[in-house]
């Protein structure tokens, strides 16, 4: 299986007045929810079908009361999760209260291990499924310095 991408051309928001670069994109082919996990678990334990839903779902739960108790939860290698707060700054300490917190957000905080095995990764051109060889830019000729990291192999 590959990760699907096509070339987008973007302007920097920085700098409204510069010229347009292409970047390469990702294509998301679907949401899976809850239910198709539970199956795929499912048909790779040996898991029923419900048993695997109800893993989830507890998985979930538990996981909500942990991060909502205020801890962070690591989940072996995967990586762990963790709460944080976007909130107003106000000018005095006396004026901080719950009414500065503005969002609770979700954190996931990859772990290495993790990380190495999305770097294996490969990629396939949506166009080029397509049959439309007609690109105005290709990828290859933009400046790997646009996100400070080197280009990756794409096939």
């Amino acid at each position: 299986m590959a990760i699907l991408v096509k070339p987008v051309q973007r302007f920097n928001p920085k700098e409204p007045d510069a010229p347009k670069k292409w970047y390469v994109t990702q294509v998301t082919t679907a949401l899976v929810d809850e239910t198709q996990v539970a199956m795929d678990l499912a048909d790779e334990t040996t898991l029923n079908p419900s048993e695997a839903m109800m893993a989830i779902r507890q998985l979930r739960k538990i996981l909500l009361r942990r991060l909502l108790g205020g801890e962070s939860v690591k989940l072996g290698n995967w990586g762990s999760f963790s709460v944080t707060i976007s909130s107003t700054g106000v000018d005095a300490k006396k004026d901080v209260n719950a009414r500065n917190i503005k969002s609770v957000n979700l954190n996931f905080q990859a772990d290495e291990a993790f990380k190495a095995e999305l770097q294996k990764a490969t990629f396939a051109w949506v166009d080029k499924l397509a049959g439309d060889d007609t690109k105005a830019e290709t990828p290859e000729e933009e400046n790997p310095d646009d996100e400070g990291e080197s280009p990756d192999p794409i096939v």
